[in-house]
């Protein structure tokens, strides 16, 4: 520990203790949990203090090998319990503690939620259930009694294998759950509640039958079938691609509303947000469907990349994150479009992770240093380490990779590893056959300890006698917090040349790892100069900075044949104009191009490609374009954005309409089918809405109808339309859905974000709606999230809604320190904007630091960096 409560991976040390065995008692009573640990202890460095964590807990008992301790024995402060002289041969420490999982309203450790009780314990939540290292390099085999009323808690589930065992008091019963895994106590797991379960079966590769089990609230069990079968699909795709096969003898799944994060991996017991578990064609819409399945995938995979492997210390958070990101995201470009994976990836990743990579809060992938690690588990952890590890299949080919991948999991199966022994492992298992890597490891390993997003700057000479494209290369790296000095990154550079009549030539993958190269690539002589497709499939991570002409970014658009190219093309026309017009100067011939180029993909849209089609008609987000913007003036890319959305509506309309008649034959077809008909419905409606009634009242039509994709897409096209169709809208999303919390949320989200003059008062009103849940993170997220996305409320420009919106964090921070940090990062670009705005959401911020020892360290932590 350093100061101020700093942990630095540099003070990193070994627990002195091994720890075998934890055997956990747990007594649900009606008005506390009794909670009984013992640990088996062993000594690897006799005469070390034990010192155990503890959050919040009431101390009943304590004793060694079954002998009570004196008072004079232990130290007991608010986060630590200290045996200064504990045996120096294997013992059994014993500790009895009392619990209020009532009045836990942290989402962590043991609390309750809508009379179930459950557990959140990554990163340190296990101290507020019982006295623990709680530390993720301490492995141990557990077993856990429950013990509860059985009409109140029917369904008691933990980790492993679990068999149900007597109990002498009536109305009593209990079970016993025997996990024969190591694991770190981030992953232990308990539920206890009145749950439905549904029940199914997998059958591994290997012939073994998996009982699997979904535990949902009653009623709810209707909405669990897409759960299940992508379960099932995760299970099928990891034994096939990674050759990993589930180990245990069943795997359970339970739904909770209150829950702080997207869902929990705990070995065998994963708990969800109940959002990305109840789902179907009515209730979700394909994104969501899509995310059930990716997020249901991503929680699976864990249990070999994250739990039979694990990290060794919380630095190494990407170890797990970012390599189980990145096989989710593989597993969803397999059983979907790769194309539209990768561009939904980039889109999130330049909206967000880049955002965050160049504001105040802005860390490497392995940050060296932390004071509450809730506060980094975030995009860069995730996306951005997903994307390193993309690179290095990139670099190596999709053989050496899992050869790679392999070796990683033969050294590392049942240990807590860093992500030094990943690279190492991949490295070594890629050479196996004597091929040389083919770039410096060392140097790669930069990715995970450099902090910043690389720009990588292109320049092009055309020499039409030879016939060849000489590409000069620059890479560098702004200064971030606590890195003002930045080396030259490996870059994986995939180029091609695209002649004139859209055939591919030469193409080839650079590895770009110094400031400047140059690089030449071979075409036809001819005096027209093909055009230089750079960053294909979104090769590395970077700002592209590309002076290009604008035949060559057409040519792109219409011929590139790699589709992240294509769209990409079409997104940086997107940019150029909306930045334009957001400065007052539009760009009338470059939007005339665009809109013509656009008009020609309308009319050329073959069947099969309705998904691509649809994320190519999607305009950059707001975020993005105000990184592209200095000072960055929000409301006024917001005004670009709709008017320029009123041009293409108008210049379009005809194409538009074709292409909706064609899209409706699709309205109805199951997921997966169907998928692209309606998201090119949405496009067509965003765009038309305004000025055609017949197309709001087909919208208005939707949101009663059974697909919840076009009733979604029918508000958002309504949204900004003060109309009665919009108002109508509204009012029956309302009045069908009231009764669901999942799905509400959506509309709460909707109406924080709908402009209207009237937004900060209506946003109270909803923070008072009867339905509105000011525990669940869901609901929060709705309306203080949707609050933050209403552009012109949140930076309107008296400054109520940075002020607004720094109470709410405030409150939230009473309760739960893991929501309001997060929140408060939507201040993180108060710099990049002129001189009023900036001085006023400064002063917001502000007025959270000055409440000083009111903050949770989670909050106080994100509020100093983002005031440094």
């Amino acid at each position: 520990m350093g100061a101020a409560g700093t942990v630095r991976l540099v003070d990193y040390s070994p627990w002195p203790f091994e720890l075998p065995t934890v055997e956990l008692d747990v007594q649900i009573q009606s008005d506390h949990v009794s909670v009984t640990s013992q640990l088996q202890l062993e000594p690897r460095q006799p005469g070390q203090a034990l010192v155990l964590q503890g959050v919040d807990l009431q101390l009943e008992s304590i004793s060694i090998d079954q002998t009570p301790l004196n008072k004079d024995q232990w130290v007991l402060d608010q986060s630590t319990l200290t045996i200064a002289q504990p045996p120096d041969q294997p013992f059994v420490l014993t500790t009895r503690c009392r619990l209020h999982p009532d009045s836990n309203r942290s989402l962590e450790g043991l609390y309750a939620s809508e009379g179930m009780l459950t557990t959140q314990c990554e990163a340190e939540g296990f101290r507020r259930i019982a006295f623990h290292p709680d530390r993720p390099d301490v492995l141990s085999r557990w077993t856990v009694r429950l013990e509860a009323d059985q009409a109140r808690f029917p369904v008691l589930l933990s980790n492993g294998n679990g068999i149900s065992i007597p109990v002498e008091a009536e109305g009593r019963h209990a079970m016993r759950w025997i996990d024969p895994s190591r694991k770190p106590s981030y992953l232990f797991a308990l539920v206890a509640g009145q749950l439905s379960e549904i029940r199914d079966e997998y059958r591994t590769a290997s012939g073994r039958s998996v009982a699997l089990r979904l535990h949902v609230e009653p009623g709810d069990e209707s909405y669990t079938a897409h759960a299940m079968a992508s379960l099932k699909r995760s299970m099928e795709w990891d034994e096939r691609v990674y050759q990993l096969e589930y180990d245990l003898d069943e795997y359970n799944i339970v739904a909770v509303r209150h829950f702080n994060m997207g869902a929990m991996e705990n070995k065998s017991l994963n708990i969800f947000n109940s959002k990305l578990v109840l789902a179907d064609a009515e209730t979700a819409t394909d994104g969501e469907l899509e995310r059930v399945e990716s997020v249901i995938a991503h929680e699976y995979f864990h249990n070999w990349t994250g739990n039979r492997i694990t990290c060794r210390d919380w630095f190494q958070l990407s170890l797990k994150e970012g390599l189980t990101v990145f096989r989710d995201q593989s597993f969803t470009a397999d059983l979907h479009s790769a194309a539209v994976k990768r561009i939904e990836d980039v889109a999130m990743l330049r909206n967000t992770q880049f955002r965050e990579d160049a504001g105040p809060t802005a860390h490497p992938v392995k940050p060296s240093e932390y004071q509450a690690i809730d506060n980094f588990y975030t995009t860069t952890i995730y996306e951005k380490g997903a994307e390193v590890i993309r690179m290095l299949h990139t670099l190596l080919g999709e053989e050496r990779f899992m050869r790679g991948i392999a070796e990683y999991v033969r050294r590392f199966d049942g240990t807590a590893a860093t992500t030094e022994d990943f690279v190492e492992s991949i490295a070594a298992g890629a050479t196996q056959d004597g091929e040389p890597l083919g770039f410096d490891l060392d140097q790669f390993r930069g990715w995970y300890h450099q902090a910043g997003t690389p720009l990588l700057s292109i320049d092009q000479r055309w020499d039409a006698e030879r016939g060849e494209m000489v590409v000069s290369l620059q890479q560098s790296t702004a200064a971030t917090p606590g890195q003002p000095v930045k080396t030259p990154m490996v870059l994986p550079v995939s180029m091609a040349l695209i002649g004139s009549d859209g055939r591919l030539n030469e193409e080839r993958l650079v590895v770009f790892d110094r400031e400047s190269a140059t690089v030449t690539l071979q075409a036809a002589p001819a005096a027209q100069a093909p055009a230089l497709s750079v960053l294909r499939s979104f090769s590395a991570p970077v700002v592209l900075r590309q002076s290009r002409p604008l035949a060559d970014t057409l040519l792109l658009l219409a011929a590139d044949d790699d589709p992240f190219s294509r769209w990409d093309a079409a997104q940086s026309l997107y940019r150029d104009v909306l930045l334009a017009r957001a400065s007052d100067q539009p760009d009338q011939p470059k939007e005339a191009a665009l809109i013509d180029a656009l008009r020609q993909r309308l009319g050329a849209l073959t069947a099969g490609h309705e998904s691509e089609l649809a994320t190519l008609l999607g305009l950059p987000g707001l975020a993005e374009l105000e990184s592209l913007q200095s000072p960055a003036d929000p409301p006024a890319l917001y005004r670009a954005v709709m008017a320029f959305r009123e041009r293409l509506a108008e210049e379009l309309r005809d194409p538009l309409h074709q292409l909706l008649s064609a899209a409706r034959v699709g309205w109805t077809q199951a997921w997966p089918a169907g998928q692209g008909h309606r998201q090119l419905t949405a496009v067509a409606w965003t765009w038309l809405a305004a000025d055609d009634q017949e197309i709001r009242r087909e919208a208005l039509s939707a949101v009663s109808g059974p697909s919840m994709t076009l009733a979604r897409a029918a508000l958002r096209a309504l949204q900004p339309v003060d109309c009665t169709e919009r108002d109508e809208a509204s009012r029956l999303f309302e009045q069908r859905w009231q009764h669901k919390p999942v799905i509400l949320d959506a509309w709460f989200s909707m109406e924080a974000s709908m402009p209207r003059s009237d937004a900060l008062d209506h946003v109270r009103g909803l923070l008072q709606h009867p339905r509105f849940d000011p525990l669940a993170p869901n609901s929060l997220r709705a309306v203080l999230g949707g609050f933050t996305a209403n552009t012109l409320a949140f930076h309107a420009d008296d400054g109520s809604g940075y002020q607004f919106m720094a109470e709410q964090i405030l409150d939230v921070d009473s309760r739960n320190p893991i929501t309001a940090s997060r929140m408060a990062k939507v201040f993180s670009r108060w710099k990049t904007y002129a001189d009023d705005r900036s001085a006023l959401m400064h002063q917001a911020i502000r007025s959270l630091a000055d409440r000083g020892g009111e903050l949770s360290a989670n909050t106080q932590e994100v509020v100093t960096l983002l005031l440094s």
